[in-house]
């Protein structure tokens, strides 16, 4: 039996992809901040990658921490970025984005610590709406609880591993088809 195509979503993901959807555009308008739990990053950041490609001119996705060359990577206004901070040059770039879609949030705690936080709060009295994927987001809430900050659970267990499996078909298809 031949290994489906990655770049044809599997039911599970196309029901992530929705719910995600759901999820944001229900936050805007009523928060800055929308901390997603329980979402496991590279499932989050699938989909994130996606939103940012097809909406270019409305979406950003940054990923914290991510390659080690530099603190941010992602995909704003379509396209592939690598910088070295959380700083002026960055922030001016996601000003305007209606949405902007943040991975790596707990490995950034760790090593960023108070930039971090300072960034965020910058996001939330500057940007109409910052989505978060992290495994607690209490952390989180406890500093920047002056900000409309939400917190949303995606608890289905189901779209980790469709999205681990997803994650997997497409590596192998990289690898058979350089």
């Amino acid at each position: 039996m031949d290994a489906p195509d990655p770049r044809v979503p599997l039911a599970g993901d196309l029901a992530l992809s929705a719910q995600l959807d759901r999820v944001a555009a229900e936050a805007r308008g009523h928060h800055r901040l929308l901390f997603l739990e329980y979402l496991p990053d590279d499932a989050f950041a699938l989909w994130a990658r996606a939103k940012a490609i097809t909406e270019p001119d409305d979406v950003a996705y940054i990923q914290l921490l991510a390659n080690g060359r530099g603190i941010v990577s992602g995909v704003i206004v379509g396209l592939e970025v690598d910088g070295d901070d959380l700083d002026d040059d960055l922030s001016t770039v996601l000003f305007g984005r209606a949405l902007v879609l943040v991975a790596g949030l707990d490995k950034a705690r760790q090593h960023l610590g108070g930039r971090l936080f300072q960034w965020l709060d910058w996001a939330a009295t500057t940007l109409p709406l910052t989505v978060a994927s992290t495994a607690d987001a209490m952390p989180f809430v406890r500093h920047l609880g002056r900000h409309p900050v939400a917190v949303d659970q995606i608890l289905n267990g189901q779209f980790s591993g469709t999205a681990a499996e997803l994650v997997g078909r497409a590596i192998k298809y990289s690898r058979e088809n350089p």
